[in-house]
């Protein structure tokens, strides 16, 4: 999986950083009606892990590094099976990013990360962000059959539409109208073969900053 932020891309301001995770996603059975996955990152490779905040970056990603999820038939995460795992996680990395990382705005981050912790709605809708685990876990386990549109975590309405070619669905995801969430341009794509996600990819462009999430299936 990787995201890409571009900021201001129009300017001879632009700058680039590339953010790569190599995951590995186990499946645990099913229970009733619903999956269970672990899902491991076994890789992590920042464009910017040479400097400060590329590092401070890398050590907030090791918190979710280790994901035991539940998963309905859509692909969405209804329970996070190891959150006391994580919360106990979090507070050792905060404890031991605070001995060289001090300020307000530092404490807030922390803060937040914290309050999302508590909460495991926020947490499940803050891992199914596409710059998190939202392409593999966006309500899109299985290709669909017929277009179909659906409200966006970004308060907009998303248009999938589906093509079938050859062994191949390719499904295409566009924006009604984003405009009035503060989006610019909106589009993605995935590629299923034999009912399976191989490929995705996302763009967002919004507040000055162009954003490309990529997926792609090895092995």
């Amino acid at each position: 999986m990787e995201t890409v932020v571009i900021s201001n891309p129009d300017t001879s301001y632009r700058t680039e950083k590339s953010y790569v995770r190599v995951a590995e996603v186990y499946y645990l059975g099913n229970e009733k009606e619903y999956f269970r996955y672990h899902v491991l990152v076994v890789d992590f490779n920042f464009s910017n892990d040479d400097n400060a905040m590329g590092k401070f970056l890398k050590q907030i990603s090791y918190l979710f590094d280790e994901l035991e999820l539940t998963v309905d038939k859509d692909g969405h995460i209804i329970e996070i099976n190891n959150l006391n795992f994580l919360r106990l996680r979090w507070t050792k990395i905060a404890a031991k990013l605070s001995e060289t990382h001090k300020g307000d705005s530092i404490d807030n981050y922390f803060r937040k990360i914290g309050s999302i912790l508590e909460d495991e709605s926020m947490l499940i809708g803050f891992l199914e962000g596409y710059n998190m685990f939202g392409l593999l876990f966006n309500g899109l386990l299985q290709p669909l059959d017929a277009k179909r549109k659906r409200l966006s975590s970004e308060g907009f309405t998303e248009i999938l539409a589906p093509l079938k070619d050859g062994d191949k669905m390719i499904l295409t995801i566009s924006s009604e109208d984003p405009k009035p969430a503060g989006i610019d341009d909106f589009r993605g794509l995935f590629v299923f073969r034999e009912g399976h996600n191989e490929e995705g990819f996302m763009e967002i462009k919004k507040d000055n900053t162009h954003l490309k999430h990529s997926l792609l299936w090895i092995g």
